[in-house]
């Protein structure tokens, strides 16, 4: 596996630099060497462009928050906003945490969510666990302080840790599997987004997707990715069927717009659609990971700001988000 990732590194490193031609011919080389990616045949999605956003309700900080305070009529009114501007798709995480503690109300909830979504002519981008966000303990699931609260990690980095206790989360991802890996009413399922090296993330996601690859159907299987199109690359030999890449606050429209051709020429090659599955603003000033080194005016939403550069590129894609809240500051 260390020779296959460091040739999908390496090439992405090339693809970047290189033109036109010489990136799809670095591709091509790396395809040759992973005899596994030539005889996968993809899961095509049903729409193969979404237009789409995130949603997480707007009074939510975490997607506990969400399914614990989950409100049918809030979810009718905000899928009709989706539709009214146009869109046809919604990318969403289910929780893992609140499933253990009421997984009769989870269920129930997400069958009233899918329901609405066909309803209202949506497909859903359904995301099981996240390694974005703060450590999940009680207190960060609860927290409801605006000048505190974040997203969280799922499952805790106690689990992804400890070998032992991954088959915990198999459990979810069996049942979910089991009742979704052939509806129609989802257009992809995402196993983890972002997975990241540290406390075994990416290893336990690697497991997860296996565990989902089991009981596949005909819904296609994905992973959220970093900015700059990285975690994909291993996920490959595992039958990945759609790629995306992250890139909330680009601070140049040109390299941008460079990210985005990019982007399908790489999906070109590799055989299967490549989406930009969160995008929210440009943003000049000098982030470094320390939101006050952001200017005020740069700290929400923006989206006009991309949004004509990424109707132009014609790629599948999802703004952060639909409730226009910040996404991670």
């Amino acid at each position: 596996m260390q020779r296959r990732n460091f040739l999908f590194s390496t090439a992405l490193a090339g693809f970047g630099a290189a033109g036109a031609s010489s990136r799809l011919e670095s591709f091509s080389k790396v395809i040759k060497h992973v005899p596994a990616l030539k005889e996968y045949q993809p899961v095509k999605p049903e729409i193969v462009t979404p237009n789409g956003a995130v949603y997480i309700p707007a009074k939510a900080f975490n997607t506990w928050q969400q399914w614990k305070d989950y409100n049918e009529n809030e979810t009718e009114r905000d899928f009709g906003y989706a539709t009214s501007i146009g869109l046809n798709s919604l990318r969403i995480w289910l929780s893992y945490e609140y499933w253990l503690e009421d997984p009769k109300r989870h269920e129930e909830s997400l069958e009233h969510m899918l329901m609405t979504a066909e309803n209202k002519g949506l497909k859903l981008l359904m995301a099981l666990f996240d390694s974005k966000g703060i450590e999940n303990t009680y207190g960060s699931r609860e927290n409801r302080n605006p000048k505190t609260a974040l997203a969280i990690i799922s499952p805790s980095n106690e689990i992804s840790s400890d070998l032992k206790r991954w088959h915990e989360p198999a459990m979810f991802v069996n049942r979910i599997m089991e009742q979704f890996a052939n509806d129609k009413r989802l257009l992809a399922i995402e196993i983890m987004n972002e997975p990241i090296y540290l406390n075994n993330r990416m290893a336990m996601s690697r497991f997860l997707f296996k565990v989902a690859q089991e009981k596949k159907g005909f819904i296609p299987l994905t992973i959220g990715s970093f900015h700059g199109m990285q975690n994909w690359g291993n996920f490959m030999d595992l039958g990945i069927d759609i790629l995306q890449f992250h890139n909330n606050f680009p601070s140049n429209l040109t390299e941008f717009n460079n990210e985005l051709e990019m982007a399908k020429q790489v999906a070109e090659v590799l055989g299967r659609p490549m989406w930009i599955t969160e995008w929210q603003r440009l943003r000049v000033s000098n982030f470094e990971g320390n939101k006050e080194n952001i200017s005020p005016d740069e700290l929400f939403p923006n989206l006009v700001s991309l949004a004509g550069t990424v109707r132009d590129a014609e790629i599948g894609n999802y703004f952060w988000s639909l409730m226009l809240k910040p996404a991670y500051l």
